[in-house]
């Protein structure tokens, strides 16, 4: 069997924070803004970038693609949509409610200026999947070196 030896622990280090739970419990139990760290971005997504730009997979099940909207503008992609949540049936009563419903916005910085004009989106099977290519200007080029 063995010891296991703590050092000396301050109480006000406890105290302080059993304070600050106590004060987030009252904030969102008030219908106050709950603190940052607790909430969830909505939809999730993967990003990744590719030669000709960026793509990006938003998990969005339950979620009629018509209900989304998608905005490029410069550098900057946006999401905005709604997630039509179950009402319960007559004589049923629930027990957890963890699935968001209502509406949602996310917008993300991109990592260069992407054409407008040619982004691409699919739904399937709860995944909107976007392509979003680089602007010509945004393009590498590669530069001839004239000999004299």
């Amino acid at each position: 069997m063995f010891e296991l030896s703590i050092g000396p622990r301050s109480p006000w280090t406890i105290f302080d924070e059993l304070e600050s739970i106590q004060s987030d419990m009252n904030r969102l139990l008030s219908g106050a803004e709950v603190p940052r760290r607790t909430r969830v971005a909505y939809p999730p997504l993967n990003v990744w970038s590719t030669a000709e730009g960026l793509v990006l997979d938003a998990e969005m099940p339950g979620v009629d693609p018509q209900d989304v909207e998608i905005s490029v503008v410069g550098d900057e992609l946006s999401l905005h949509g709604k997630v039509n949540g179950q009402k319960p049936v007559a004589g049923e009563t629930v027990l957890r409610r963890e699935r968001p419903a209502g509406e949602f916005q996310r917008t993300l910085q991109l990592p260069f200026r992407a054409d407008a004009g040619a982004v691409k989106a699919t739904f399937k099977n709860g995944i909107l999947r976007i392509a979003v290519p680089r602007s010509e200007e945004e393009k590498p080029r590669k530069i001839a070196i004239e000999a004299n």
